[in-house]
């Protein structure tokens, strides 16, 4: 992952020709922003799915299939309103869109048999960012900002499993959540070419606390008879986000970037109505299990390669 950084980079750079670098705009700007994310995705649902199937002393191996590419990825906008007082150069608005869907496989083990199971998965998030660009010199500038942050994720998972007993069963779990959090943006020009960026999610929930919902349905139909899981709640989470990389010009008012992105999201249930049937019989362990399951604190990852483009429209 490295060597494709520094080889895309170079690229970029000898693409660059002598206008404007990335991230300084020019009067009142509309600038647009798409790009793709390769790397990996680990959600908070691998640890829940864990927890809840120990009750049936079945162990989870490790999810494949984390890695790949996301097409929609940073997609949106920036605003820029020129300000030029003093060292506060504009102020912006941003509305930026996040998309990640990965096709999850993995086996899991009980005494007398295999679990084959897979699931379709999606990660959705939305920021809405509004901030001011501080320049205190004419090659670096400072972006605080506050980021109103609104996620998804859903998870449908089918489950066969081969031996004594024999199952079938199917998972369906979804979360939502909205959160305030505070950041900043670092920029320095290297030269009229080319700029060095970074970008951090620092503290949060700021303002608005986070809040959201959690839901989560499993239905196993075996030789052994038929189980139901269920649970409800509140759902909470914080992010943290370290992002760097560079950028250049390509054509006038066109920027191609590269960024190395890592993300945690760390998020749980709160308050949560859980309960766990076995046949028509109410399971106390397997209530405990689905209750520790939701409320247990575990981490969104996301970490990877993000590339695109960004294109620059005077008002």
């Amino acid at each position: 992952m490295k060597r494709t950084f520094v080889f895309l980079l170079v690229i970029f750079s000898l693409l660059a020709t002598s206008i404007h670098a990335q991230g300084k705009a020019e009067g009142n700007t509309l600038r647009i922003k798409g790009g793709l994310f390769l790397g990996g995705l680990r959600t908070d649902l691998e640890k829940r799915n864990f927890y809840n199937d120990i009750v049936r002393t079945e162990y989870n191996q490790e999810w494949q299939n984390h890695q790949g590419l996301s097409l929609i990825n940073d997609w949106g906008f920036d605003y820029f309103q020129s300000v030029n007082a003093g060292i506060l150069s504009n102020v912006f608005l941003g509305l930026h869109l996040n998309r990640f869907a990965r096709g999850y496989e993995w086996n899991s083990f009980y005494p007398t048999g295999l679990g084959i199971k897979d699931a379709d998965y999606r990660l959705l998030y939305s920021d809405i960012n509004l901030g001011v660009t501080i320049t205190p010199t004419s090659n670096f500038r400072i972006l605080p900002k506050y980021v109103l942050r609104s996620m998804s994720q859903t998870l449908e998972g089918s489950y066969l499993g081969l031996g004594n007993p024999t199952y079938i069963g199917q998972d369906t779990k979804n979360t939502t959540g909205t959160s305030g959090l505070l950041g900043v943006g670092l920029e320095f020009d290297l030269n009229e070419r080319a700029t060095l960026f970074a970008d951090f999610l620092l503290f949060g929930p700021f303002l608005l606390n986070s809040s959201g919902l959690y839901s989560s349905e499993q239905f196993r139909l075996s030789t052994a008879g038929a189980s139901f899981n269920y649970s409800n709640g509140g759902y909470t989470f914080n992010s943290e986000k370290l992002s760097f990389g560079a950028s250049v010009v390509v054509v006038p008012k066109l920027r191609l970037f590269l960024s190395f992105e890592r993300e945690y999201m760390n998020a749980k249930s709160k308050s949560p109505v859980a309960f766990s049937f076995d046949g028509n019989e109410f399971s106390t362990l397997g209530t405990l299990m689905e209750f520790v399951s939701a409320t247990a604190e575990h981490r969104i990852e996301v970490s990877g390669l993000k590339f695109g483009a960004t294109y620059d429209l005077n008002m």
